[in-house]
């Protein structure tokens, strides 16, 4: 399991950046654009050596790796991998990857989206340490991250928001872990957020016959708050239904 922030920047674009996973995640489908990157320097430094070939062939297999080719040394255009942030990272392989994302932002390269990655947290044994150690990892590169677009001048239109396919269940199992549940706390951050807490509070005395927290919020609505009052978009469709919004951003 891993918890995944989108940080959506600069509507209008469809390109899309991944950091840290090689899954498109909310992208997949969507019509988006997107590369994948561990780091701006490597990448940038690989699609140097590319070289734009797709008009010196008529095999179509070849036209077609040649034209990949060419996409990643076009989305390289303009990257800067060593932007000279005044913001420190964390040295963690999440500090990494908002570092990375960091630099993509201080491209204003147009790129719409930025999506990261940790993994850790499908924790059914030794939870407690493993939790205490990504979470602080998690606050210390969102603090970083958040330091990082103030210093651009970006976190008033700058939206992060949290994901994760599944939450645990609140009792610990007999491995001093927990197991798949069906509910889950998530994040939306920005200088736009109007902070506080959309949706009950988890009840531990109101669990269902699973053992799992009845959650109060669909996950789809946090999609559809980001898809129609960031980007301005219509949910539905992408959705494949109406799902009512949350007023977590302002105007």
């Amino acid at each position: 399991m891993a918890t995944r922030f989108s940080i959506s920047y600069c509507p209008g674009m469809r390109r899309g950046v991944i950091v840290g996973s090689p899954e498109l995640g909310p992208l997949a489908g969507s019509g988006t654009r997107a590369i994948t990157l561990a780091s701006t320097e490597q990448f940038v430094k690989r699609a140097r050596l590319a070289k734009d070939m797709t008009n010196e062939t008529k095999n179509p297999a070849l036209a077609h790796i040649l034209k990949v080719e060419n996409d990643i040394l076009n989305a390289a255009v303009g990257l800067n991998e060593n932007y000279p942030f005044k913001t420190e990272f964390p040295k963690s392989q999440f500090g990494a990857a908002v570092a990375a994302a960091a630099q993509v932002i201080a491209t204003r390269s147009g790129v719409p989206v930025v999506r990261l990655t940790q993994n850790g947290y499908d924790t059914h044994s030794n939870q407690q340490n493993i939790h205490a150690r990504l979470l602080s990892e998690l606050a210390e590169g969102v603090a970083a991250l958040k330091s990082a677009l103030v210093e651009l001048e970006r976190w008033d239109n700058a939206l992060v928001m949290s994901y994760a396919e599944f939450g645990r269940r609140p009792r610990e199992n007999m491995s001093g872990g927990t197991d798949h549940g069906t509910a889950a706390a998530h994040f939306i951050l920005g200088g736009r957020v109007q902070g506080g807490l959309y949706g009950e509070p988890p009840r531990l005395d109101r669990l269902d016959g699973n053992g799992n927290l009845p959650y109060s919020v669909d996950f789809r609505s946090l999609y559809a708050s980001v898809i129609e009052k960031w980007w301005g978009n219509e949910a539905a469709r992408a959705l494949g239904g109406k799902f009512a919004t949350l007023d977590v951003v302002r105007a």
